[in-house]
């Protein structure tokens, strides 16, 4: 590097115009081949190469002219303008700043005025040039050396390049234009060119990024640089859309994928794979790109090669759109298993009807083995009351099977009858007490106080078997908000871990499957009525059926 500004500044100084300056500037071309980072040392140069870079030397040594050195010197200075943003260690960073501020120095005091007759300098600021710049290279000689990397030696930023180069054009195209303008001298016209530069970058600093509340033209720079153009929030607000309007995650991919042709640029057509389906859009490409995310392969022809920033930016397009298809398929999943889960509850509701039944056919079928019952008044009383009501139950189930209504649409019949019922059914359980007003009025939806108490009832039943000492008492009360049914027995207290699930889903249970105090809570929930468990202690469990607050 210092053999290379030493022989610019030998040219410098003899002139281009001389044959020794000419003959210095071949040689600083062959040091700056040995010093240019963009070309590995180790890589062989083609025959056809060597033939234009043997031209250009040539053609440079013999045409040299002072507005070609000062055409160089602004390239030579974006490239070590462009080399310095990327030196941590103090000593190189110093280096190469020292070798651009020789470079710029260079330029506005030499090169400047041999490229441009009008553009004279005092004698004094033209030998402070002539005997300043040999000090630069002095003090850039004692400076410590430090190794560079590899990577660091071969990289240079090309955006700070083309800004160093751009604002040296500026700087002297500005300089040139205010003296013709103008008509000031050379000094003055540099004066004034850097004086309006630095109040432009100062404006484009502010608005760049402006302390007011707002991003400025860096977060439109920004994100403009990071979507490389594509109409990314367009096509996230479309696919967004898409996604709200269709359900099925088929035809979803489908009209997706149909889309893109349409709106991304660069992307002619391409094909996709997904869940044992696959379909194609637009026209086929020379370029082949495929992205695979979570099942889904999206297959995207373009007619030139993706730089690695679109090829993330497709990437993620794609990755966003297989997110919304696996959403797509999870929501479809879990409406089939709700769609199971409502017939399960519903089989499930009707087969507790039909136990419910069962118990009372097997009621009837009790009372009727006892001696004498052939020729019982009040059997045969008992059957003509509960055979019709027990046939009209059994058609509801069955019309409830066939074609589901809501609750809010049950059968509502009066308390006083539906609570005779319920004694006459269970009058061969000698273990249950019936407690009720001497005067019940009003009506009850029958199948929520039914389904409850057949529950209640039946458990109690079971642990009747456990505890044969065992007393159950069902109480029917009316209050203002309607009528409330209470089931207490004196045995044993129900387990925390049961307690816990109670109502709010399946219980372990030995003789059944433990989802029928389950459904008769969501039941009544239905209707708008509430079953709870009142009190749990040894010699007092009760449940209470009320309407909901």
């Amino acid at each position: 590097m210092l053999a290379l500004l030493a022989a610019l500044y030998l040219v410098l100084w003899q002139g281009p115009d001389t044959l020794l300056g000419r003959t210095l500037f071949v040689a600083h071309l062959g040091l700056f081949m040995l010093w240019q980072p963009f070309v590995h040392a180790e890589q062989r140069l083609s025959v056809t190469s060597l033939l234009a870079l043997a031209g250009v030397v040539l053609l440079a040594g013999a045409f040299l002219k002072g507005w070609m050195i000062a055409l160089w010197i602004m390239m030579l200075a974006g490239i070590v303008g462009g080399k310095v943003v990327l030196f941590g260690a103090r000593g190189t960073r110093l280096f190469y700043l020292l070798a651009l501020a020789f470079l710029v120095v260079a330029l506005l005091l030499m090169a400047a005025p041999e490229a441009l007759p009008m553009a004279k300098l005092p004698e004094q600021i033209l030998w402070l040039g002539y005997a300043g710049l040999p000090l630069v290279l002095v003090v850039m000689a004692l400076l410590p050396q430090e190794q560079e990397s590899d990577r660091t030696h071969e990289v240079v930023d090309f955006v700070y390049s083309l800004f160093v180069f751009l604002l040296l054009a500026v700087l002297m195209l500005g300089s040139l234009a205010a003296m013709l303008l103008l008509g000031s001298g050379y000094v003055e016209a540099l004066l004034q060119t850097l004086l309006l530069m630095g109040t432009a970058l100062l404006l484009l600093g502010w608005a760049w990024n402006p302390s007011s509340g707002f991003s400025g033209i860096g977060g439109l720079f920004s994100r403009y640089w990071m979507s490389i153009g594509l109409p990314i929030e367009q096509w996230l607000q479309l696919l967004s859309n898409l996604a709200l309007q269709e359900e099925d995650p088929q035809v979803f991919l489908e009209q997706a994928c149909a889309r893109i042709g349409q709106r991304l640029p660069w992307v002619t057509g391409g094909e996709w794979i997904a869940g044992g389906n696959s379909g194609r859009f637009g026209l086929s490409g020379e370029h082949r790109w495929e992205f695979s995310h979570g099942g889904m392969v999206l297959v995207l022809y373009t007619p030139h090669a993706l730089s690695p920033t679109l090829l993330w930016h497709f990437n993620l397009l794609a990755q966003f759109l297989a997110q919304l298809y696996a959403d797509k398929q999870r929501a479809l999943a879990l409406k089939q298993l709700s769609y199971m889960q409502a017939i399960h509850e519903t089989g499930a509701r009707l087969t507790h009807d039909v136990k419910n039944l069962l118990q009372s056919l097997n009621a009837l079928c009790s009372a009727g083995i006892e001696p004498g019952a052939e020729s019982s008044l009040e059997y045969r009383s008992l059957l003509r009351r509960q055979l019709p009501a027990i046939t009209e139950r059994l058609a509801e189930t069955l019309a409830k099977l066939n074609a589901p209504q809501s609750i809010s649409s049950a059968r509502r019949v009066s308390a006083a009858e539906w609570w005779r019922d319920l004694r006459q059914r269970m009058a061969t359980l000698d273990w249950i007490d019936f407690k009720a007003a001497a005067s019940i009025a009003g009506d009850l939806p029958a199948e929520v106080f039914s389904g409850v108490a057949d529950n209640l009832i039946r458990n109690a039943a079971e642990k009747h078997l456990r505890e044969p000492a065992l007393r159950v008492q069902l109480e029917l009360v009316r209050n203002d908000a309607g009528f409330e049914l209470i089931v207490c027995d004196d045995g044993s207290a129900m387990a925390e871990g049961i307690v816990s699930r109670l109502f709010v889903g399946p219980v372990s249970s030995d003789t059944g499957y433990g989802i029928g105090l389950y459904h008769a809570a969501r039941y009544a929930q239905a209707a708008g009525y509430r079953l709870e468990l009142g009190e749990n202690r040894t010699g007092r469990v009760c449940f209470r059926l009320a309407l909901g607050t």
